[in-house]
């Protein structure tokens, strides 16, 4: 099993273009994470996927996953979809930092 943490961030035009927010490509102005799990030979109703704010656990007959979470996470609010061409479960948890309210002002 392999996995792989990913960023993202929401941006429009006017951060591409324009520059006007305070916005950059750091992991600070990034507002999701994104975890991306390989599962060759899973069925999608074989796993249970369990969120806690700093944790994630993952089980299923074969494979088991338990990974602490760079950043603390809203864990009520998240979005998982398992791609069956890729055999990847990809996770989305909206991150909870203590000064985003400065970073996304």
């Amino acid at each position: 099993m392999q996995y792989e943490i990913l960023f993202k961030q929401q941006v429009g035009t006017e951060d591409v273009f324009l520059g006007m927010s305070r916005k950059d490509n750091s992991t600070a102005c990034c507002e999701d994470m994104v975890i991306k799990i390989k599962l060759p030979d899973c069925k999608p109703a074989d796993v249970t996927l369990d969120i806690k704010e700093c944790f994630l656990a993952l089980r299923s007959p074969d494979y088991r996953l338990g990974l602490h979470l760079p950043h603390s996470v809203d864990s009520k609010n998240g979005k998982a979809r398992f791609n069956t061409d890729t055999q990847t479960l990809e996770v989305t948890l909206t991150m909870k930092r203590e000064f985003d309210f400065i970073n996304f002002a």
